[in-house]
Formats: structure tokens, C-alpha cells, sequence
């Protein structure tokens, strides 16, 4: 009969031996302070205020200053391992600012980030600190958004083969009743019936950059306007003559679907950060 060496019988050992180590090293990690990694890692973020929890879970007080009084809100974490196997950092999060509520999944890989069937409302005291405009009280809701954001690469340092960063997947909806919205330009007070509407979003890839794009339609799939961001965060907005007819002021004439309002600015101003 065959014989079985003992070093045959000790590889198995070691192998589970290594495994176990592994695990027991993970787990470790996963129970260092949140607060800890925050100090040793990012001492100085004025995005923070208050971390609490470990990485398996965790919640944390945030603040971004979107105005003179920033928005500020908290979010808890609840560590999804699985998403390892697929190289990524996951968890389920839950965000909360005011009446805000939001719910899905947050992903974080070495070149991208993602936002899966995140879900809720944003509440309209929310809105009023990002956009110093005059809103009606009513909530935008979220309907299973998903994005997903890479940064540019590049493989073997070869700017010919460099990836353009940007929006690679995007899906879900927006729902918004509207009611009458008063902004500010000019030193003067322009008001617009801003009807019912949703926005749909979409990946799509234009002059080689990955854009996301969010279509705005009425409660009758007719088309009031496009918003896109491009990967350096420039935000597009194109306004349909349909959208601006609801504007009492303005006297224009054109076919409905046809763009009358164009701006491009940096994503960041239009949410008024500094």
C-alpha cells in the first residue's frame, strides 16, 4: 500500500493555521475605533464632528458647508464583508439631515466609488440650505439611485490607454410635485411654477468622457430640461422652452422641446459650496 508522508498530513495544518490568522487579523482591524483611524488618518477633515463605533459599525456627525450655516446631519454604517471578494470597501448606510432620510449601499474600490438602491426623501429644509432659493415645502423623492464613479487610470502609464474619469453606470429616479420656486439673480426676485416633474438618470459617453446624465420630464413625458456632469464635476444644464413658459416674466417663443437656457459651471457652485 502507498504511504502517506507526515509532511502531507502537516500542509492541511498549516494551511488552516494561515487562515486562521488572516481571519483573526481582519476581525482585529474591523474593531479599531473609528475615532482612532479618523485622528490617525484624517485629523484635520472639517467634514466630521463626531465619529463614534468601530468599522464594523459605526456612526458618525458630519457637517458640509454648503452655506453660512453648514448642513449638518448624521450617518451609521453597517460593514458588508462579501463586497471583498469583489476588491471593494461596502457598507449599508443610513443618512439623516433634518427630514432628510436616506437608504442604500455605498462601495469603494481602489479607482471608483458606487451608490446602490439608495432610496428616501430630501426634505425641503435640506434644499434650503444647499440653494439660496425660495422653495415650496416639498420633499424630492429617491427612487432606487445607483451610481458609479471611477476615477481616471491609467494601465502601464500610457496616456493613450488613460480611462476618462467619470459616471460609468447610473439608474433610478427622482419625483418632485413642484409648486412655486423664487431665485435670486440680479439683485432681483424671479419666480417660476415649476411643475411636476422626475428625473431620470443614465450613464452615457460623449467626445470620450463618461457623463452622468439626468433627463427632466413633466407628469406627461414631455421633456423640460438635461443636466449632465462630466468627470472633472462641470455641470451642464440645459432648460426647454416648456419649463420656461411656466415663468410669468418670460416672454420667449420657441418649439417646447427647444433648449432656450444653457449653463455650464462647476458642480460645486451650484450646490453653493465655497
Amino acid at each position: 500500500m502507498p504511504q502517506v508522508s507526515a509532511s502531507s498530513h502537516k500542509r492541511p495544518r498549516k494551511l488552516w493555521w494561515l487562515v486562521g490568522i488572516i481571519l483573526f487579523a481582519l476581525f482585529a482591524i474591523l474593531q479599531m475605533p473609528a475615532s482612532w483611524l479618523l485622528e490617525k488618518y484624517a485629523p484635520d477633515t472639517p467634514y466630521v464632528q463626531h465619529v463614534s463605533g468601530n468599522l464594523w459599525q459605526g456612526s458618525v456627525i458630519w457637517q458640509i458647508p454648503v452655506s453660512a450655516i453648514p448642513l449638518t446631519g448624521t450617518a451609521k454604517w453597517s460593514w458588508q464583508p462579501w463586497h471583498l471578494l469583489l476588491g471593494k470597501l461596502g457598507a449599508e448606510v443610513d443618512i439623516q439631515a433634518d427630514q432628510t432620510r436616506l437608504n442604500g449601499q455605498v462601495k469603494v474600490g481602489v479607482n471608483s466609488w458606487q451608490v446602490d438602491n439608495m432610496s428616501g426623501k430630501i426634505a425641503p429644509e435640506t434644499l434650503a440650505s444647499v440653494v439660496d432659493w425660495q422653495l415650496p415645502n416639498t420633499p424630492i423623492q429617491v427612487n432606487n439611485v445607483s451610481l458609479q464613479r471611477q476615477s481616471g487610470s491609467s494601465a502601464a502609464d500610457n496616456e493613450s490607454n488613460k480611462a476618462p474619469a467619470g459616471f460609468t453606470q447610473a439608474d433610478g429616479q427622482l419625483t418632485w410635485v413642484g409648486g412655486e420656486v423664487g431665485y435670486p439673480s440680479g439683485g432681483k426676485v424671479f419666480y417660476i411654477t415649476m411643475p411636476v416633474m422626475r428625473a431620470e438618470l443614465s450613464a452615457e459617453q460623449k467626445n470620450n468622457q463618461n457623463l452622468l446624465h439626468i433627463n427632466l420630464l413633466n407628469n406627461q413625458d414631455k421633456r423640460l430640461g438635461d443636466l449632465y456632469v462630466d468627470g472633472d464635476m462641470m455641470l451642464d444644464v440645459s432648460l426647454t422652452q416648456r419649463l420656461l413658459e411656466n415663468m410669468p416674466e418670460y416672454k420667449g417663443q420657441a418649439p417646447q422641446d427647444t433648449p432656450v437656457v444653457s449653463v455650464r459651471q462647476p458642480l460645486s457652485a451650484g450646490l453653493g459650496m465655497p
